[in-house]
């Protein structure tokens, strides 16, 4: 029993020491004035605890977020928020009548603002280049196609076009890039490796018979033979989930052809 005992503290302790806390923010919102926060790169996601407090994205500033409460007095609430870097922002959000504070930046340097304005350029001629690759998947009406990858100043772009034949809207809840081994012997850990986007266009939901081109900006990069790119595609409260598998010798038949 002792023994027991000891080996369910060890665990304990174990799992006690691996996880981190990640500290939130204090922030303070009115009735008659709005908060702006001002994130590095463009907000993904934005979650806020209770109604008591209302947010959406700027118009054409996706990387700024707009609070204010929706009635005076509410009890304390929080607000989560991931960006497009892989960032994940925390906040206790509180009424105050008159904030100390009503913008909050999280970007002080202009060069990455420079540097983002930059990116926005290059994704959009992707948008616009001839398409040579068709490596595609297939679901319940849902079809996915890797339509080209091109490279500039080591930057590797995808552009993914996702074609809804289905009569049912289709929203992303993520779009993600991963290394995996191409064949894993029996009882040997899979090993998978995420690559976060530098770029990427911001989900948006692909109607019923409507199709939407999405570009992604990945660090250039190669893999070998024995291992594999998937692009996997999963629905928002649903189960149609698409990925395509992409070899070693496609990823070499990226063209250099961006100005």
């Amino acid at each position: 029993m002792k023994q027991m005992w000891a080996v369910w503290l060890f665990f304990l302790c174990l799992s006690a020491h691996s996880q981190t806390a990640i500290p939130s923010y204090s922030l303070s919102v009115t009735y008659q004035m709005t908060t702006n926060i001002i994130f590095p790169y463009r907000i993904e996601k934005a979650d806020i605890g209770s109604g008591d407090v209302i947010g959406h994205k700027a118009e054409k500033l996706e990387n700024v977020l707009l609070l204010k409460a929706n009635r005076k007095n509410f009890i304390p609430t929080n607000l989560s928020v991931y960006t497009t870097d892989g960032k994940f922002y925390s906040f206790i959000v509180r009424y105050s009548a008159y904030p100390d504070t009503l913008n909050l930046c999280f970007s002080n340097n202009m060069i990455r603002s420079q540097n983002e304005a930059v990116l926005d350029t290059d994704a959009n001629l992707i948008d616009h280049q001839p398409v040579f690759l068709h490596k595609s998947a297939t679901t319940e009406g849902m079809k996915a196609v890797l339509k080209g990858i091109f490279i500039k100043e080591q930057l590797m772009w995808f552009k993914i076009e996702i074609e809804n034949s289905s009569p049912i809207d289709y929203e992303p809840d993520f779009i993600k890039f991963y290394i995996k081994d191409r064949r894993v012997p029996k009882r040997t850990a899979v090993q998978e490796t995420e690559l976060p986007p530098t770029w990427r266009t911001t989900n948006k939901l692909i109607p019923g018979q409507g199709k939407i081109s999405f570009i992604f900006g990945i660090p250039a990069f190669t893999i070998d033979r024995q291992k594999k790119l998937l692009i996997q595609i999963s629905e928002k409260n649903g189960g149609r989930e698409l990925t395509i598998l992409v070899k070693a010798k496609t990823l070499l038949k990226s063209r250099n052809t961006l100005p």
